[in-house]
């Protein structure tokens, strides 16, 4: 991968998604810096470029999470040839769901949610060591239920949801056969890039 490092976001990298490097109490402390894998335009997987940058603080109704677990799906690889149907333009963050810890919390934010692990639909800017999303579209992880399971469930649970009820129109559960896997990143606790693994 090739590595860069910015101070500012280029136009469109965050795409309603601002990703952040940050470990304790303090992830709003002004220098702290993001570790994103962004996308510059249609390129191979050896194209993707790691960036650095000023982490910005939650907002009013937003929360800061520390990423977990994100996917490489179907998804990532057509926004990665410039192919898939609304993307963003280039350059900007891939990764169409999370898993993660609530670090930080904006205002208006229940202080509860802070320390407590959940799933996020965020179509874009999983691929980061943190995110800044908005509270309201966090869904509370189990406990018990580890990061990587957890997020095998986001994209393709929704999915197989909408299959079965808004194109099967099936009213009730049934048995279904599944034979795709779904790659699962996991970041260390480093931040450093690491191999995507079967999920």
């Amino acid at each position: 991968m090739e590595r860069t490092d910015r101070t500012r976001p280029t136009a469109g990298a965050d795409a309603g998604t601002r990703a952040a490097h940050a470990h304790s109490a303090d992830d709003r402390t002004p220098g702290t810096r993001a570790v994103e894998i962004v996308l510059p335009g249609a390129v191979g997987p050896a194209g993707l470029q790691v960036r650095r940058r000023e982490l910005p603080p939650p907002g009013a109704g937003e929360v800061l999470v520390r990423v977990e677990a994100t996917g490489v799906s179907f998804a990532e690889q057509q926004m990665r040839r410039g192919k898939y149907f609304d993307q963003p333009p280039f350059p900007f963050v891939p990764g169409y769901d999370l898993i993660g810890t609530v670090t930080g919390v904006g205002a208006g934010v229940d202080p509860a949610m802070a320390g407590r692990r959940y799933a996020a639909l965020t179509k874009t800017g999983g691929w980061a060591s943190h995110a800044v999303l908005a509270a309201a579209d966090l869904v509370p992880v189990p406990e018990g239920l580890d990061a990587a399971e957890a997020e095998t469930l986001v994209v393709s649970g929704v999915t197989a949801w909408r299959m079965l009820h808004h194109v099967a129109r099936s009213a009730a559960a049934r048995p279904c056969w599944c034979t795709a896997p779904t790659a699962v990143w996991a970041p260390s606790s480093s931040n450093s890039p690491a191999t995507p693994g079967p999920g």
